[in-house]
């Protein structure tokens, strides 16, 4: 299984383009400092980088209600949206509010030293 199969599996049933779950591995791995690539094989060490990256994508659908894409439609629901990042959080020690944006603000929250 590579890096971005399992964030395909974190974050099923949702589905994004395979750009969006490169970007999200990407800045993930830099914000933990690692070089690695999405097609990478999946190993224990990158159990953090993948969950983060994961929460990345799902974070990104939060802003739609659906989308229809070729013929395939999604809908979305920000409760289980946010509730599935919470899960995949806390399965990998990290902090949910890495990634969810404050209700008052319409940005995204990065923190330093998880």
């Amino acid at each position: 299984m590579t890096n971005r199969q399992a964030i395909a599996a974190d974050i099923e049933p949702y589905s994004l383009s395979d750009e969006s779950v490169e970007k999200s591995f990407l800045d993930a791995a830099m914000r933990f400092g690692v070089d690695a690539l999405a097609d990478e094989e999946y190993i224990s060490d990158m159990k953090q980088i993948v969950a983060m990256a994961s929460m990345l994508c799902l974070n990104r659908v939060r802003v739609l209600e659906s989308e229809n894409i070729g013929g395939i439609s999604q809908n979305f629901n920000v409760q289980k949206l946010e509730k599935r990042i919470r899960a995949i959080a806390n399965e990998a020690g990290l902090s949910p509010d890495l990634v969810l944006a404050s209700d008052s603000e319409d940005t995204v929250t990065f923190m330093r030293g998880w």
